[in-house]
């Protein structure tokens, strides 16, 4: 290819030589140099093709490629990593192509200039001049523009449609120009880095790749328009995994208010009763209270020696407890999944900063994170989220807020005082409501269906239509009837002047002011400490 560039450059500089500026020639001499000129913005657009096409094309597919056997792939997979052999290369053919471009060129479609203007119905010496005056800045800003447009902008643009199957195509002939001048290359190499060390840069040219964060693949997935192809619950699913490592265990493990528990020396029995009404296939095995959890028992471990005549309903299961494990509530789902993984533990005890129980982590909560939710729940409560019309829907009250938001379209304010629905609903009653009480918020109607306890389980929200009125956050049952229309007599009397307060004289002489009784038991000697042994502990106030 650049032997063709000299080939071409030799010869038009011959012809040249034989025809100045001015002279007219012959058709074929014209025709031949007219071919050089756009043989060698060919030249140029293929090296520009090359550099941009193995540039532009992704690395993993043409690894990808290589390993299946593919001879082209291979040649780009090398020049890829020797990517200083590349740019020196395709750099060598672009400049030396330009040169001759710019030497044949500019005079050979001067000619043509002038060949055109002394057609023109013209005088002899009008012609002349004007062809002399025009021919050079006409032929300049002609090549410029062939150039630019066929040797620049065209080839770049193909490359980076079409940069796989350019690639493929310009890799072997690339990797053998770039072996034939090795030499020359060599040089132009070991000089850049000779230059770039004076100014402290250390470039070595291998192992180049176009590295791209884990934030900027994350906004690729997001963006409809750079991964096509993608349908959203992919979308979503790719988010959910890099999302994976940002959630703490605290956010997805079963609070301890759900926690279904069985006693550490209860009967096989009281198992197979438990399993029936909660249909869970482990449990924490418990002593106390939950905050002594024993270990995890597991049904299906029990089929064995049932199956053997081992196990009896009055056998107790206390022989087939596995060791519990804990973890903190803040330990990250990244760390969790690896480590349930190597002890091969189903369930772990997430506790807080104090010791107590804070609820459990099943492997199963950890898929939902990334896949989502089970949708063949057997049991109707078990369902976060049913829609009862376009307007209705019942929700779980232990699901996040910020979930909530997202699955309804809703802009419920996130705050560090709550997280779940359930908790927003309590904040803002400021008091644990009642199975039955409605929250009107915004155009939403909050109705508690279900709860036990202080313990809320299902809400129904009611998304009222959007009148042109705002509506009051909230609005009492004892305040939902309208006010009466103002009477006359009512704006005469509240136009009247309002009669001042009466001032009351609290003032005592020394022997009026009251005395506490003698045996009170208000104590208001803030200088002594208070006993402490008298006051509950901390651990004695936990509630079960």
């Amino acid at each position: 290819m650049l032997a063709l560039v000299a080939v071409l450059f030799g010869a038009s500089v011959v012809s040249q030589a034989q025809v100045p500026l001015g002279v007219s020639e012959t058709q074929p001499d014209l025709f031949w140099r007219l071919l050089s000129v756009f043989a060698l913005i060919a030249i140029n657009a293929f090296f520009v093709t090359a550099e941009f096409s193995m540039v532009y094309v992704r690395r993993s597919r043409i690894n990808q490629l290589a390993d299946g056997g593919d001879l082209q792939a291979k040649t780009v997979q090398h020049l890829q990593r020797h990517i200083d052999r590349l740019l020196s290369t395709t750099q060598l053919g672009i400049t030396l192509s330009s040169l001759a471009l710019g030497w044949i060129a500019e005079n050979t479609m001067a000619v043509v200039v002038v060949a055109g203007v002394r057609g023109l119905p013209l005088s002899t010496e009008v012609s002349d001049v004007l062809a002399h005056s025009i021919a050079i800045p006409v032929a300049f800003f002609m090549v410029a523009y062939l150039q630019i447009v066929l040797g620049e902008l065209c080839p770049k643009s193909m490359a980076m449609l079409y940069a796989e199957q350019l690639a493929r195509l310009l890799g072997p002939p690339s990797l053998a120009i770039a072996r034939f001048f090795n030499p020359f290359i060599w040089i132009l190499n070991q000089s850049t880095r000779f230059l770039l060390r004076l100014f402290g840069i250390r470039y070595s040219g291998q192992g180049w790749y176009n590295r791209v964060t884990p934030e900027e693949l994350q906004l690729i997935i997001a963006t409809e328009r750079e991964s096509i192809g993608l349908e959203a619950e992919e979308r979503e699913l790719l988010n959910n995994v890099f999302e994976f490592g940002d959630v703490c265990a605290s956010e997805v493990m079963i609070p301890r208010t759900s926690i279904r528990a069985i006693a550490y020396n209860a009967k096989f029995q009281n198992l197979l009763d438990e399993v029936v009404e909660s249909g869970h296939s482990r449990y924490p095995a418990i002593g106390e209270s939950l905050d002594d959890i024993r270990g995890i028992i597991y049904f299906k471990e029990l089929a064995e020696p049932l199956a053997r005549g081992i196990l009896h309903p009055d056998s107790s299961i206390e022989p087939w407890i596995r060791p519990a494990r804990f973890v903190p509530e803040y330990t990250p789902l990244s760390e969790l999944l690896p480590m349930m993984q190597r002890s091969r533990r189903s369930m772990v005890t997430v506790v807080d900063e104090f010791g107590g129980t804070a609820g459990l982590v099943t492997i199963n909560d950890l898929v939902a994170e990334i896949i989502g939710e089970n949708p063949e729940a057997e049991n109707p409560e078990a369902l976060t989220l049913q829609m009862i019309d376009d307007r209705t829907f019942l929700v779980q009250a232990q699901l996040h807020l910020e979930e909530v938001n997202e699955l309804l379209n809703l802009e419920l304010p996130l705050i560090d005082e709550y997280q779940t629905l359930g908790g927003f609903v309590i904040y803002q009653f400021q008091k644990i409501p009642q199975q039955g009480e409605t929250l009107h918020y915004d155009n939403l109607e909050f109705t508690v269906v279900s709860a036990e306890g202080p313990r809320l389980n299902q809400i129904r929200i009611y998304r009222h239509e959007v009148s042109a009125t705002p509506t009051p956050v909230d609005t009492p049952e004892s305040f939902d009837e309208p006010l009466p229309e103002p009477t006359p007599e009512s704006e005469s009397q509240s136009q009247s002047p309002v009669n001042p307060p009466t001032v009351l004289d609290w003032t005592f002489d020394e022997e009026e002011r009251p005395q506490p009784p003698a045996d009170s038991s208000l104590d208001f000697d803030l200088g002594e400490e208070s006993d402490s042994s008298d006051r509950p502990d901390d651990a004695d106030r936990r509630t079960e």
